[in-house]
């Protein structure tokens, strides 16, 4: 081969590299290499993914704050109300985590939804509604998941009508 030859070979690979690095140079076979540039609602969704949700993330701040409103009420003394703010707000922020960690949000949203239908009943099926802190606690807990949720699906069923 001669030098001549080497130095073309040489070029050619470096355009493909730089042209690799470089979205919008055209490749070597003429292709355009471009990313296409999502803007609005689409980015909004396409940011979804594992660990971007902030419906999660607001599930399971919920949680959080369900598993500490006896410390703050101080109703700790009540155990059939603590423990249901305990074991409820766990499972709530479990449940967002484990939502969070799922690439996909699909059936398994539907778990923090039914716990919270479960928290918002609690205080008529274990009688604690005389403890208001708790009981409104949970009534307003509750709410706010079933919303999050309610959120997440509202999101993805635009998605799949635009697609």
């Amino acid at each position: 081969m001669s030098e001549q030859s080497l130095r073309q070979i040489e070029v050619r690979s470096d355009a493909l590299i730089t042209s690799v690095l470089r979205p919008g140079l055209r490749a070597p076979a003429g292709r355009a290499h471009r990313i296409p540039k999502i803007r609005g609602r689409a980015q909004e969704v396409a940011a979804m993914t594992t660990w971007r949700r902030w419906q999660d993330w607001v599930v399971v701040g919920l949680g959080v704050v369900l598993f500490v409103t006896p410390f703050l009420f101080g109703e700790t003394a009540n155990s059939v109300a603590a423990s249901t703010a305990y074991v409820l707000g766990a499972l709530i922020a479990l449940a967002g985590v484990l939502n969070a960690a799922m690439k996909d949000a699909g059936g398994l949203e539907l778990i923090p939804a039914v716990l919270a239908v479960i928290l918002f009943v609690s205080p008529w099926a274990f009688g604690f509604t005389a403890l208001t802190g708790l009981a409104w606690a949970a009534w307003i807990i509750a709410i706010l998941v079933v919303l999050t949720v309610g959120s997440l699906f509202a999101m993805q069923n635009r998605r799949a009508m635009a697609s």
